[in-house]
């Protein structure tokens, strides 16, 4: 199966509004349509939250969340703390998640549901929705220079594709928390995609899955020698790799500057097992890595220090504007912690 994350680039016809403010920041509520060709009932609209410092800014951030909807919350925290300290900061709704969930359907099931079809309809709307969103970003001059792509669990996993597929090269730092690869292992070890393993249970079948998950981790080790050897247009064009490959953020590592990567990882991560999160972490090699003794989501309480390690990254180190991430803000009035 071919693959396709190229979009025909057009006119933004945004909808922007204002829809809150802080202390040292206002927030817009950006809508376009997706430049997605077959984007599924529920999913058209891309969805952003831009946080503009009121003040100086010094550089851009582009979040994009994970699976579900629980941490999406957090990193609009996030964003408007960013923004407080000098960073323009924008959290990305993804297809399938949160606002954007297809009809009938639960937030983030369909990138994991053992049906090709489904899960490349949603990969492909995902990096295309991040793609257009850095064109949008760049195009109203809100994305700088000094700049960094942050991806919690499955944004995480999108983020590696999009920054293999950026050959423009507009991203210059690239943060991962709590994210992994290896699709096959997520799939069947995993306890969040524990509906799988029933449907096989209730005698449903698809091509390239396999009840007994031996044979398809037996296929992906012997193709993965290969896969990562693969220049970028190999990848998306072979016909002979198992098509999982192609939306999976390992086989895209290598093609990615380890020196902008960073890891961080949670050490006690049950959500994603712990090869998951190694198999990608090897393919990064070279990149900063962190392991914490936290959890998939314990982690989130610590969310100043995160703060603090990405004014770091982005060179920001007035002591002034570092306080200003220990101040509550107005957002919790709006979106509750």
């Amino acid at each position: 199966m071919k693959i396709n994350y190229k979009y025909e680039k057009r006119e933004f016809e945004p909808i922007i509004g204002y829809i809150f403010k802080g202390r040292y920041y206002r927030c817009r509520y950006i809508r376009y349509k997706t430049f997605f060709s077959s984007p599924e009932r529920g999913t058209e609209d891309v969805q952003i939250y831009n946080f503009e410092p009121r003040e100086n800014t010094y550089a851009s951030a582009l979040i994009i969340h994970g699976l579900g909807s629980a941490n999406v919350k957090f990193l609009l925290w996030l964003g408007n703390h960013l923004a407080s300290v000098g960073v323009n900061a924008s959290v990305l709704i993804l297809p399938g998640n949160y606002t954007r969930v297809e009809n009938n359907s639960v937030s983030g099931k369909s990138y994991l549901y053992p049906d090709l079809k489904v899960m490349y309809k949603f990969w492909e709307n995902a990096v295309i929705d991040v793609m257009t969103t850095l064109d949008f970003l760049e195009q109203d001059k809100v994305w700088h220079e000094n700049n960094i792509l942050i991806g919690y669990c499955l944004g995480g996993m999108v983020s590696t594709i999009v920054s293999a597929l950026d050959t423009n090269q507009r991203i210059s730092e690239l943060l991962l928390m709590t994210t992994g690869g290896n699709l096959p292992n997520i799939m069947y070890e995993s306890p969040k995609t524990k509906f799988i393993r029933t449907l096989f249970e209730k005698g449903y079948t698809s091509d390239y899955f396999y009840k007994d998950k031996k044979d398809l981790y037996k296929i992906y080790d012997e193709q993965f020698k290969a896969v990562k050897k693969m220049n970028l247009d190999e990848i998306l064009e072979s016909e002979t790799i198992h098509p999982l490959f192609k939306i999976d953020p390992i086989s895209y590592a290598h093609l990615i500057n380890k020196e902008k990567v960073t890891i961080f990882e949670a050490i006690f991560d049950r959500t994603l097992s712990r090869k998951s999160r190694k198999d990608l972490a090897k393919e990064l090699k070279g990149s900063k890595h962190y392991a914490f003794p936290l959890g998939h989501v314990s982690w989130l309480p610590f969310e100043y220090l995160l703060g603090q390690y990405i004014m770091n990254k982005l060179n920001i180190k007035s002591i002034k504007l570092r306080a200003r991430l220990l101040e509550k803000d107005r957002y919790e009035e709006n979106f509750g912690k």
